[in-house]
């Protein structure tokens, strides 16, 4: 058979495995190897978890400055991570070099600075 002469289904590719380089908690916004997800579970140094990298819709927590609208896109740049934890400078609002468009707001921001926001499953494709 010939490279690429057929295909077969493999899985849903609503998540995937990742090794953990650093500790994260269950539910965080996390970047690891070169995949940007929602972790599905506690990970310590040298674990394997699932990220999940579909394109359902989140509670997100965002920092108190970061204004975000219904229908806004919000934007994280890779380079503010420590770890695989995104840090509040991350966030921004316009694309740009080293930048990411990760969710689209479904509601703004509420006064606890959540927004319930639907994760942009190609944000989760970094190379």
């Amino acid at each position: 058979m010939a490279s690429g002469d057929k295909s077969y289904f493999d899985n849903d590719g609503n998540s995937v495995n990742v090794t953990l380089t650093a500790a994260v908690l269950k539910d965080q916004l996390v970047l690891v190897q070169g995949w940007l997800g929602i972790a599905a579970s506690d990970g310590a140094i040298g674990d394997t978890i699932a990220l999940s990298i579909d394109d359902r819709a989140y509670q997100l927590t965002v920092p108190a400055a970061f204004a975000v609208a219904k229908g806004a896109i919000i934007y994280i740049t890779l380079a503010n991570f420590t770890g695989h934890t995104v840090q509040d400078a991350a966030f921004v609002a316009a694309p740009g070099a080293g930048i990411v468009a990760a969710f689209k707001a479904m509601e703004a921001k509420d006064a606890n600075n959540v927004v319930v926001a639907k994760m942009l499953a190609s944000a989760s494709l970094l190379s």
